[in-house]
């Protein structure tokens, strides 16, 4: 099982913010134990559009505390902080239940999820499978699902994260999903609604 913590930064100057993620702090993560890190920057998302999202991913949420306090040990993490005007606005952690394709592609949309009912593993993996039959292909490249397990209010939400080359194949793939009969029975069944959809663009990945 891995782990994803997610920073949101809004900075007065993303390009510096980016360079420097590129450059150096993507690698930092990696070297605290990260498995990946990236950084995207919203671009539609009602009031989180213009929000940085850096997110890396550890095997344990031990690994991920600790990778946190080296964080913030690094003086070079205060210094770019002020030099691209950001300020942290948000830290996240949720439990990866599961993935398909790969996570590459310029962009990408992020669903937030409500779902009330108590999946089994063998439930989640099935809607996964369903999701990715109609989600593949057409510009999509990868799909993801987190569960929110320390997110404020927003613990217990799920967030569908889809990358892709091609926002309209994305979008016309989703459209064919959520018309998808058994994706329908799915949702009604366990209680599942969408709360909202942002898209990113990605500025950073290992």
């Amino acid at each position: 099982m891995s782990y994803l913590v997610g920073i949101q930064i809004r900075a007065e100057d993303v390009s510096t913010f980016a360079s420097e993620f590129d450059s150096w702090v993507k690698g930092l993560f990696l070297d605290l134990g990260a498995g990946e890190a990236r950084l995207a920057h919203t671009i539609y998302g009602g009031d989180r559009a213009g929000l940085l999202f850096a997110s890396a991913t550890f095997d344990s949420i031990m690994d991920a505390a600790l990778a946190e306090k080296g964080m913030n040990s690094d003086h070079r993490v205060g210094e770019t902080m002020a030099k691209a005007g950001a300020q942290r606005v948000g830290r996240s952690l949720g439990v990866i239940r599961a993935q398909r394709g790969e996570l590459t592609g310029e962009y990408g949309t992020t669903l937030l999820i409500e779902s009330p009912s108590q999946q089994t593993e063998a439930e989640v993996q099935q809607g996964m499978d369903d999701s990715w039959v109609h989600m593949q292909g057409n510009g999509v490249t990868g799909l993801r699902q987190i569960q929110l397990i320390a997110a404020g209010e927003n613990t217990g939400l799920w967030a569908a994260g889809t990358y892709t080359d091609d926002l309209d194949g994305l979008m016309a793939n989703s459209a064919a999903m959520f018309s998808d009969t058994a994706v329908q029975q799915a949702m009604s069944r366990l209680g599942n609604r969408v709360l909202g959809r942002s898209i990113f663009r990605v500025l950073s990945s290992t």
